[in-house]
């Protein structure tokens, strides 16, 4: 080897630095959305024309939907992405809360499936009842892609995040596979969508 010249990287090694940079990046990106999750607290001053609770795991949102309205801080709830064979007895054996509230007050939404479909059965049912600031109920790893997909539909709807813990917990990842394996997976789903 002449003086001065230097040893080549193989381009397998500057691959495998590649890789190993992206999945670093990746691994913090997935942590720092872990702890804005874990840190994320309702804000006990909101109110809103109305309410939507996004179904999914147990009863939890429904209960906190529920809740909200009977306290009187949204007029009217949507329990949006109920299962069509669902009924509302059962819905309140599942959640609790007072009959007449429910037959007043709420709304269950039988449409949607996924969190897009959230968005689009929310839309129709804030702009048919004129509604401008919506509560959006949600578990809290849950809740940043929803928020994204929701404002997307309604871009001129005030949203107003009401964070839920739940079974999967974004503050115990590494003591909870059930946890870990939930957050990765909504994780995923959010960058992919902001990326869209």
């Amino acid at each position: 080897m002449s003086r001065g010249s230097h040893p080549r990287r193989s381009p397998a090694r500057f691959g495998t630095m590649l890789v190993v940079f992206v999945l670093g990046l990746l691994a913090i990106d997935f942590l720092l959305f872990a702890q804005r999750a874990a840190n994320m607290r309702p804000d006990p001053a909101v109110k809103g024309d109305a309410i939507v609770a996004l179904t999914g795991g147990s009863g939890l949102r429904i209960a906190e939907g529920v809740k909200l309205v009977s306290e009187g801080r949204g007029g009217h709830l949507l329990i949006s992405g109920v299962h069509p064979d669902v009924t509302m007895e059962e819905l309140i054996e599942l959640a609790g809360g007072d009959p007449d509230v429910w037959a007043c007050c709420v709304t269950i939404g039988h449409a949607a499936e996924t969190t897009l479909g959230n968005a689009d059965e929310t839309a129709a049912w804030a702009y048919e009842n004129g509604y401008h600031d919506l509560i959006v109920v949600t578990s809290d790893y849950h809740m940043a892609r929803s928020v994204l997909v929701l404002q997307d539909a309604m871009p001129d709807l005030t949203l107003e995040p009401w964070p839920v813990r739940t079974v999967i917990d974004p503050s115990h990842l590494f003591t909870n596979y059930r946890s870990l394996k939930g957050v990765f997976l909504e994780w995923a789903k959010w960058r992919v969508t902001t990326l869209e």
